[in-house]
């Protein structure tokens, strides 16, 4: 076959820069070039299973690698991990360039530091799934002080494991610092701000231009101030929903005879009712209101039994509850009984009055025992 560098000599200097070859110089350089992408195609084929078009898409991502060695290394590390075959699949289809780090000097020491915090293997390589992003951030720059700022926030690794695990790792961020110190600022406590990122990592996620826009919003337009145990939760509702979305769900409430007043009320109370689709707050609306007869004003201020499933837990024990309340064997009111946890309400109302209650009733709370 002829060579390059021969084939290169047979073209004359005149021939080389007479703008008439540039098509032919552009065909030469890509006969040089597309031996490599070809090469790594079939290497995540055969190495990881790759699709040809999802090879074919990958490659082009990574095409200065001249052979697949440093790749080899690479998929290798992972293994020693743990990580399936799947998974690097998935962490290279989202991050090709990791293909390119060097493992002694770039992926082992970031992984040491993850593990010395209390990360499993399999945990560690589930939150690179998440966000392979997370080991192109520079170890001492991002990494490290990130962790130091968490063991300030959380105190304890088995703490910061927690919300690694949960969050999705934009943690390496300055936004995320940013909004943690801005809260804090605001007057949440320590502990309310640990049980939140845990709970709801993404909250701080969003800039802090946006954060202490919500953190307005929270106070003007939903009258919760920042000592409120329901603060965070309201502060997490309004992430989830822009200004329209929550306007719609209001005008839901408007439509069944609720006041401004009626709403504020249940937004101070039960903010993350807001989270629910319009038409499940509607269908919950139309049984409390329109077949049990309850006014906005008391709905406003028992919200929490707007938050349970209708079809799982309100309509199968209201059905106990008004057969219970027909014979006149219970005194409680049906919010309460909504309330009970599930093993609590089995003991109290279902296995105490098994006289009571018809076998349908019976049967469908009692077949998962």
């Amino acid at each position: 076959m002829l060579s390059i560098r021969s084939f290169h000599g047979r073209i004359s200097k005149q021939f080389l820069l007479d703008s008439s070859s540039s098509f032919f110089l552009r065909l030469l350089h890509s006969t040089i070039t597309d031996d490599e992408p070809h090469l790594m195609v079939d290497y995540l084929i055969h190495s990881l299973n790759f699709s040809k078009q999802e090879a074919i898409s990958t490659s082009t991502k990574v095409r200065h690698l001249k052979s697949t060695k440093n790749s080899q290394s690479v998929i290798d590390f992972f293994r020693n991990y743990n990580a399936s075959d799947a998974d690097i699949k998935s962490i290279v289809l989202s991050e090709p360039k990791i293909l390119q780090r060097n493992v002694d000097k770039t992926l082992k020491p970031k992984f040491k530091i993850f593990l010395e915090i209390g990360l499993s293997d399999s945990d560690l390589v589930a939150v690179i799934k998440k966000d392979p992003r997370l080991l192109d951030r520079g170890l001492h720059t991002s990494i490290i002080p990130t962790i130091r700022f968490l063991r300030e926030v959380f105190g304890t690794n088995d703490r910061i494991v927690k919300f690694i695990k949960r969050s999705y790792l934009p943690i390496c961020g300055k936004s995320f610092r940013h909004n943690v110190v801005l809260l804090e600022k605001f007057g949440i406590s320590k502990k309310d701000i640990q049980m939140h990122m845990i709970r709801n990592p993404r909250m701080l996620t969003m800039s802090p231009k946006r954060l202490q826009e919500k953190l307005n919003d929270l106070e003007s337009k939903f009258g919760i101030t920042h000592g409120s145990k329901m603060f965070l939760y309201g502060l997490s509702t309004l992430r989830s929903l822009n200004r329209s979305s929550l306007q719609k769900k209001f005008e839901v409430l408007r439509s069944f005879g609720w006041s401004d007043s009626d709403i504020n009320t249940v937004a101070k109370g039960q903010p993350v009712l807001f989270t629910h689709s319009e038409e499940r707050i509607r269908k919950g609306l139309d049984f409390f209101m329109v077949e049990l007869g309850y006014t906005p004003s008391w709905l406003a201020t028992r919200g929490s039994i707007l938050m349970y499933s209708l079809e799982k837990r309100v309509k199968p024990r209201y059905q106990v509850f008004k057969v219970l309340k027909e014979k006149g064997v219970i005194t409680y009111e049906l919010r309460t009984i909504l309330c009970f946890s599930e093993v609590d309400f089995l003991s109290r109302f279902v296995l105490q009055y098994k006289e009571e209650i018809p076998d349908h009733l019976f049967n469908h709370f009692t077949k998962k025992l």
